[in-house]
């Protein structure tokens, strides 16, 4: 699927060239004839707008295939987590500087058109390399949510070990071949239970964690349609308001790498998580502040005080999905519902913040940060209660297991 995905996106960019080569011949036309330039602006617009929806569509699809994956053949979660993260950090960087350089020497259509057969290698490489060797060692389960005897001895349970000594270590015991204690002497085919989007969500504990990773996403985005404007009352050129739109990316991208060597317990997880959140309203209120040195303290912390979260939410309700539904038979399809509603969340987060921004920032920017430092701090603070649980949790799930045992 990540493959196709690709494949689409590949096309979309040669579309997109050709519709800029087809601006620039409008634009060259006789100007006098507005009515008809006017119409054929509205066309070019209203192309453009179908093919970022669905641009935006496969690049979702594409983004969520490689959470998904990343988190469930490698043990290391979050050290997954942050090698992702600091590749597309490291592409939000070098992106505007090789697109700029390109279109300048080469023009929109071939840099499109090379864009093109760059994503069609990629998805060459996901479709004949990357597709074999997790079909060895991650294959899907069948159609019915039962992995066969074949695929179990191909590696079905190469990728469980971790997540059943976490399960062990939250209450929730397996046996060598990754079922519920509970579930020994269960020898027949059993019907299993597969997850949906609406069955996790009721869980409190992941639809807080993904409204938080929405907030975490609002702190961003909400920031970016006013803060040129607002660099412009510190008298601050162009040049200078692009590189301080990429400060919060240069620090982003050593932060996210740093992340992985903190504690990853779940209890402190847990407190890390909500630290980070709680203090991110912080760099939101220094940028709206009046001092321009505070500014941009802001927006480095921008960069700083939300890497946690970002890094550790999806790891968080992976764990907490893999407590509902510990059946390993469904254990990849838990891992990709669970990172649907993680990108899912995240990419409201972006268009709610770009909503919000202007909304709020139409009674002033400081305001329009105060507004938005009080809704996060109320999310993390939602966060941290309506989480915070793990000890009786764990002690309720030890105490029925040993009760089971006994009974067996």
């Amino acid at each position: 699927v990540m493959a196709y995905s690709m494949v689409g996106m590949s096309l979309l960019f040669l579309c997109l060239g050709c519709i800029f080569d087809m601006a620039a011949l409008l634009s060259s036309n006789d100007p006098t004839q507005s009515s008809s330039s006017t119409d054929h602006s509205m066309i070019i617009v209203g192309l453009l707008t179908l093919l970022q929806f669905f641009m935006g569509a496969f690049f979702a699809v594409v983004t969520t295939g490689y959470y998904s994956l990343a988190t469930l053949v490698f043990v290391e979660k979050e050290s997954a987590m942050s090698s992702i993260e600091v590749s597309v950090g490291t592409g939000y960087i070098l992106g505007p500087i090789f697109g700029s350089i390109l279109y300048d020497e080469m023009g929109y259509d071939i840099t499109y058109a090379f864009i093109s057969v760059v994503m069609m290698m990629m998805a060459f490489v996901t479709w004949k390399f990357l597709a074999p060797y997790l079909k060895y060692n991650a294959p899907e389960a069948a159609d019915d949510g039962i992995a066969s005897d074949e695929e179990k001895q191909k590696g079905f349970v190469s990728y469980n070990s971790f997540d059943n000594d976490v399960l062990a270590s939250r209450g929730v015991h397996t046996n060598s071949i990754g079922q519920q204690s509970m579930n020994i002497n269960t020898q027949e085919k059993r019907a299993v239970q597969r997850p949906s989007t609406l069955s996790l969500l009721r869980s409190p504990k992941i639809l807080f964690a993904a409204t938080n990773i929405m907030w975490i996403n609002v702190s961003w985005t909400f920031i970016e349609p006013l803060l040129a404007k607002r660099l412009d009352n510190f008298h601050v050129g162009k040049k200078e308001i692009g590189m301080i739109f990429s400060l919060s990316s240069f620090i982003y991208v050593p932060a996210v790498f740093l992340v992985q060597y903190l504690p990853r317990h779940y209890k402190w997880r847990h407190r890390i998580i909500s630290l980070s959140t709680m203090l991110t309203p912080i760099a939101v209120l220094l940028v709206g502040s009046n001092s321009f040195f505070l500014v941009i303290l802001g927006i480095i912390l921008l960069g700083l005080l939300p890497t946690p979260s970002w890094i550790m939410l999806l790891p968080f309700m992976q764990e907490e999905s893999a407590i509902l539904f510990p059946d390993p038979d469904v254990k990849r399809c838990v891992n990709d519902v669970t990172a649907g509603i993680y990108n899912s969340f995240m990419t409201l987060g972006q268009v709610f913040g770009y909503i919000i921004g202007p909304l709020v920032g139409s009674r002033g920017f400081a305001r329009a940060t105060h507004t938005v430092a009080l809704l996060i701090f109320l999310q993390s603070t939602l966060f941290y209660f309506c989480t915070e649980g793990y000890k009786q949790r764990r002690k309720k799930d030890s105490t029925s297991y040993f009760s089971i045992k006994q009974t067996i």
